[in-house]
């Protein structure tokens, strides 16, 4: 059922629990809950928080707090907290006031309207009310696949190099190679190992599920408008980046807009080059490794070339415009013989941080850059990010995890 056909059924019912109210003596369908032949749960709520966004087309309000049900005694029950709340306004005095808060945090009074089975219920204001009192909503940033259009799996990306270090440890838990790119039936018995466990396969299953535990997680989505939500439906069954802010039941999503072909199409496009700034710090590169090697075969110097960042969000930008992207060069260090031999001459995903190495003179006192070069923390070649990408895309959606 859509929000419009949801908003034209609570209006039937709305004018159906007013009738019951004025011919029942009143009190006790005030706060009392009712059950209607939909299977539709209704009572008189407030929500309480921040407003998000007002958007016109569906008609709502997205606020985020807490929702209260009235109680006997005139007493508020706390249903559920930080949590972002569809809220429909009766009355174009209220709808300007509140199109024109985005930001305030406010309190709003009326009908609440859940739907069992569902994570989510619609609160038709009647009256509102402004509070001084901040609310934070910190920008936030997840990867993850879009189960359903309301659903996705995801983690979340609370730096940088959150994106490479997080699906490292499921290429590291399940024994996914990096050195070729598997076939779909390679992955599929990948993912059938874990799935339907033999004896012998339930220390891989434990090792996945652990990983799977400390980082991934479900979440119900409330979309911005009917573009993000078209953005969801094009990406169901497939990784998407996610960009809103994050409740505890469920999440605001404001933008969706970035699927894996975008992933695919930013990689086409990384090349060599760049210099090596002096900047430090936790960063992620997409970079071609090259790798020197003395005339016995040992690497004797690894350098990276390609596109960095060291935010989520600039990172996301250039994936929606991969000309602009940001080019560097840098020696890698805190690799082995093995890794270079498997990431040479290849394109890989790289975590870890920029080193600026100072010395400082004696007799001036002064500072002066004598090194500088990537520490390398966590690394997947294109052909280890693509396998776990297919490996994780299967057991999502096959219902393992």
């Amino acid at each position: 059922m859509t929000v419009k056909n949801k908003i034209k059924t609570l209006i039937i019912i709305t004018v159906a629990a007013v009738f019951l109210f004025t011919y029942s003596g009143g009190a006790a369908f005030a706060v009392d809950s009712f059950d209607d032949q939909y299977g539709i749960y209704y009572r008189h709520g407030r929500v309480f928080g921040k407003i998000i966004h007002f958007d016109p087309e569906r008609d709502l309000v997205i606020i985020y707090g807490s929702v209260f049900v009235a109680e006997s005694g005139g007493q508020w029950r706390r249903v559920e907290s930080r949590k972002f709340h569809l809220v429909n306004l009766a009355g174009n005095d209220m709808r300007d006031t509140m199109a024109g808060s985005v930001g305030r945090t406010v309190g709003a009074e009326g009908q609440l309207l859940a739907w069992p089975g569902q994570k989510e219920e619609i609160l038709v204001a009647r009256s509102v009310d402004f509070h001084d009192y901040q609310i934070e909503t910190p920008p936030w940033h997840a990867f993850g696949v879009t189960v359903r259009p309301e659903r996705i799996y995801k983690f979340n990306l609370y730096g940088i190099t959150d994106f490479v270090n997080v699906l490292v440890g499921i290429q590291l838990a399940s024994d996914i190679p990096q050195s070729a790119r598997l076939a779909e039936e390679e992955i599929s018995k990948i993912s059938t190992r874990i799935t339907n466990a033999e004896p012998g396969d339930r220390k891989l299953l434990a090792r996945v599920k652990r990983e799977i535990e400390k980082s991934w997680n479900e979440k119900w989505c409330v979309t911005k408008d009917s573009q993000v939500l078209n953005e969801l439906r094009a990406g169901v069954g497939g990784w998407q980046f996610y960009q809103g802010v994050l409740g505890y039941s469920n999440c605001y999503i404001s933008s969706a807009s970035l699927i894996r072909k975008d992933i695919t199409a930013f990689m086409d496009a990384v090349r060599p080059g760049g210099g090596t700034p002096e900047e430090s710090g936790p960063a992620v590169m997409c970079a071609y490794v090259t790798v020197e090697r003395d005339r016995s075969g040992k690497a004797v110097e690894v350098t990276a070339s390609g596109a960095l960042y060291d935010s989520v969000s600039e990172l996301l930008e250039t994936m929606k415009n991969p000309a602009g992207m940001n080019l560097e060069t840098w020696r890698l260090e805190g690799l082995n013989e093995e890794m270079a031999e498997v990431m040479g001459g290849k394109l890989n995903w790289l975590s870890g941080s920029r080193v600026l190495a100072y010395q400082t003179d004696q007799k001036t006192g002064k500072r002066h850059l004598v090194d500088q070069y990537f520490s390398l923390d966590q690394y997947l070649t294109r052909d280890g990010f693509d396998n776990v990408l297919d490996f994780g895309k299967s057991l999502i959606c096959e219902g393992g995890i």
